[in-house]
């Protein structure tokens, strides 16, 4: 058994992990995590299904065909060159992960804007924490993480109704439970 956290979004669900010995791993919600207490959303629910290695890619493939890296990457580089030939730098974008590591995004930038010529580059963290950022700025003032999970579910039981503003939370169901709970709990202390 592994305790790990969720890749996906920023609330950091704890994830038990007990691994299968072919590549997958059983995954449950960990109960002793103070951020989502063993809940998962759909997506933390369903990862692992992303586990497995029957439908990945493992080996470069041009037109169905293995080849080596060396042809996969001289193919990638012709095709770059020949775009930027002939439409310019403005004509390549690359949209990357959410899930790089700070190392990886340097890298990429690196790449995109020093050697391509282009800032045409963006990543899945943008669209992914759009409403994540929105719940922040509302809930705190700004796009920042308070530093425990019980003061800022408090926050957001006070501050996000998820019956008004479902849009807000809508990608964030554990947190959205988690603001329900402590304003039942809050209801019920005494003032």
């Amino acid at each position: 058994m592994i305790r790990t956290t969720c890749p996906y979004c920023g609330v950091g669900c704890g994830i038990v992990a007990t691994p299968n010995g072919r590549g997958g791993a059983g995954l449950a919600g960990d109960p002793e995590h103070p951020a989502n207490r063993g809940r998962l959303c759909s997506k933390g629910a369903a990862l692992d299904e992303t586990l497995g290695l029957g439908d990945r890619l493992l080996h470069p493939e041009i037109d169905g065909r293995r080849v080596s890296w060396e042809t996969a990457l001289d193919t990638v580089a012709s095709g770059l060159r020949e775009t930027i030939a002939r439409h310019g730098p403005e004509a390549v974008a690359l949209y990357v992960s959410g899930q790089l590591l700070t190392e990886d995004y340097y890298a990429a930038n690196k790449l995109t804007k020093g050697f391509l010529g282009t800032a045409n580059i963006d990543t899945n963290s943008r669209l992914c924490m759009a409403s994540s950022v929105a719940g922040h700025k509302r809930a705190f003032g700004s796009d920042t993480v308070p530093e425990t999970p019980p003061g800022w579910i408090s926050a957001l039981s006070r501050r996000l109704d998820p019956n008004r503003d479902p849009a807000t939370l809508w990608r964030r169901t554990i947190l959205q439970s988690r603001a329900a709970m402590a304003r039942d709990e809050e209801t019920l202390l005494p003032s």
